[in-house]
């Protein structure tokens, strides 16, 4: 493996499942927000956008609509700065990072947009026990930096391209998720749609790890995930990958992933390991994170 805000009036909780950046929790049941919930966590087709009737965690502008990068997600914020990095692993191209800020006038409130776009030129393997050469699954994607209250939500550039966003946590960690069966409509027996709040601080990615006949057996334990302690990290869950997975689908795009808080200034820092991208084991992968540089308003990294 590679080791690689006060908020503003738009923002609502997720558990209301309307459209809007959704306020993450800092304590409670789950450090987790459900979001969208067609195609079961990516284990069927994710190839439609997201509609009214399933817009949680949907930035208002994202409902029903392709929302492109540089398009404004929400009413009253204008783009500010655009920033591109190249994102590598084993010596190769791993994707492209597209970041965006967006901030109100006067500047009280800034949303962070990202966007990863996954190369499919790579020669290294990702699932080895598997026949071919298999591109990386980006079941989530976490960034540390936004000490502090936020918000958070995403949206699709593109219906068939780009994933949805399933849940986002505010967490370090991600947790591990399967199907009933591969490609399956259900979530497996023991794993959880919210991962409950627990286990250890600072763990990568929490289940069951590789399952060559899944979907496993996950115990409570390896369904939890702890809240971030320095309120830093935000975790997307996805379904990600450049060339045909297992359950047959191919989203080479992420959503837009977007993070609000409040701010005084679009500025942002470059910073060595506050991105994460994570294929957690969904079917038969086995672990894998690929540690990155991104761009945040805070230079932490701590989980």
């Amino acid at each position: 493996l590679l080791k690689l805000a006060v908020l503003g009036a738009l923002s609502v909780s997720a558990s209301s499942a309307m459209a809007a950046l959704a306020v993450l929790p800092t304590s409670g049941t789950s450090p987790y927000v459900q979001c969208r919930t067609a195609s079961n966590f990516g284990a069927q087709t994710d190839s439609t956008l997201p509609g009214a009737s399933d817009s949680a965690c949907v930035v208002t502008n994202g409902v029903g609509a392709a929302l492109s990068l540089n398009s404004t997600p929400e009413p009253g914020f204008t783009l500010s700065t655009s920033n591109t990095s190249t994102i590598t692993a084993f010596s190769e191209t791993l994707g492209t990072l597209n970041e965006r800020v967006f901030v109100n006038s006067p500047i009280t409130q800034c949303i962070y947009a990202k966007q990863v776009i996954m190369s499919n030129t790579g020669t290294h393997d990702y699932n080895p026990q598997r026949s071919g050469t298999n591109r990386m699954e980006v079941n989530d994607f976490a960034f540390g930096g936004y000490t502090g209250a936020v918000s958070a939500g995403y949206a699709k550039a593109d219906a068939t391209t780009n994933s949805s966003v399933f849940r986002i946590g505010r967490t370090f960690t991600s947790v591990q998720m399967q199907p009933n069966v591969i490609g399956g409509a259900s979530v497996a027996p023991g794993y959880q749609v919210l991962p409950p709040a627990g286990g250890t601080l600072g763990v990568q990615i929490n289940g069951v790890g590789q399952t060559l006949t899944p979907p496993g057996s996950p115990s409570a334990a390896q369904q939890q995930a702890a809240f971030s302690s320095t309120h830093n990290w935000v975790d997307f869950t996805t379904d990600v990958v450049a060339a045909a997975d297992e359950d047959g689908s191919t989203n080479p795009g992420s959503p837009t992933m977007y993070i609000q808080q409040a701010c005084t200034a679009n500025t942002t820092t470059a910073t060595a390991g506050n991105f994460e991208l994570r294929q957690t084991g969904q079917e038969t992968q086995p672990f894998v994170s690929v540690t990155g540089t991104s761009r945040a308003p805070g230079t932490s990294i701590a989980p």
